[in-house]
């Protein structure tokens, strides 16, 4: 009965003894630490501090890209504010432009029509159609436009007829177009007091030559194609064109005639629709 008594109790002193010795080792770790404490973050900040240097310099450039970003932003929208106000001052200044040229436009046509010969509606192209020799102008039919009315530039220049119309805008066939045919008259540069009549015919491609000429008439390169007396479609006396080359053929009864049309897409901003003429 003692020796088992004594053995547990050996045993339970034992124990004891590893918990003692457990305890007096976590102590002088934890003192060692606290002694250590300066040497030991010090290891560790010198095995860590590439990634911390890292992780500080992508941190660093995430913030300054992150603040670049904004920054690029407000100076886009800054960009964007000052490219719609100068949208809106280019718009304002093209409006004064255009109504300057207006004016202006008005004023030549009354320079060169003082008697008023005819009523007109002021307007502008829209659009070509090279393939038809058409021009879209924005005036229609709620303007008063019809079918079949003259259109002509400031200096009473030919353009051509209204051939299609519409409520707001209408289609303009030039001189031009291979369907166009002008009665015309030839001033001509050395005899004025001669008349001499042709016709003027469309040749597409905004290119017309003199037709139906005579090769006894005298036809000089210069002379000057004005819309006649004999046209019906047409007021008498509006520019057509200027005789660039005459041939003679004693074979055939006709001139070649090439010619040049005085009117110009460049030049159709501002045109005029002729509305009181009637045909004769």
């Amino acid at each position: 009965m003692n020796y088992y008594t004594n053995a547990s109790a050996h045993r339970r002193s034992g124990s004891f003894l590893k918990i003692f010795v457990l305890i007096v080792c976590l102590f002088l770790f934890i003192g060692s630490l606290n002694f250590f404490q300066a040497q030991i973050k010090n290891f560790f900040h010198f095995v860590s501090s590439p990634f911390e240097k890292n992780a500080w310099r992508a941190g660093e450039a995430s913030y300054s890209f992150l603040g670049s970003l904004v920054n690029a932003q407000n100076l886009k929208k800054e960009a964007d504010e000052l490219r719609s106000e100068n949208q809106n001052l280019l718009i304002k200044i093209t409006q004064l432009q255009n109504a300057e040229a207006e004016n202006r436009a008005l004023q030549e046509l009354s320079g060169t029509d003082p008697n008023k010969e005819f009523k007109t509606v002021l307007a502008t192209a829209m659009g070509f159609d090279s393939s038809k020799d058409l021009l879209l102008l924005n005036k229609g039919a709620d303007d008063g436009i019809t079918q079949d009315m003259p259109v002509i530039s400031s200096q009473k220049v030919l353009f051509g007829r209204i051939s299609k119309v519409y409520a707001h805008f209408s289609e303009a066939e030039l001189i031009s177009s291979k369907n166009s045919v002008v009665n015309a008259k030839i001033q001509n540069a050395t005899q004025p007091d001669s008349q001499i009549y042709g016709v003027i015919r469309g040749n597409g491609g905004l290119g017309i030559f003199l037709d139906l000429i005579p090769v006894d008439s005298a036809i000089n390169k210069g002379d000057v194609i004005m819309t006649s007396v004999l046209e019906g479609s047409f007021p008498k006396d509006l520019l057509v064109g200027v005789v660039e080359e005459a041939k003679k053929d004693d074979v055939k009864p006709f001139q070649i005639i090439k010619t040049s049309p005085f009117f110009s897409i460049k030049k159709a901003e501002n045109l005029f629709i002729i509305t009181d003429y009637k045909k004769q």
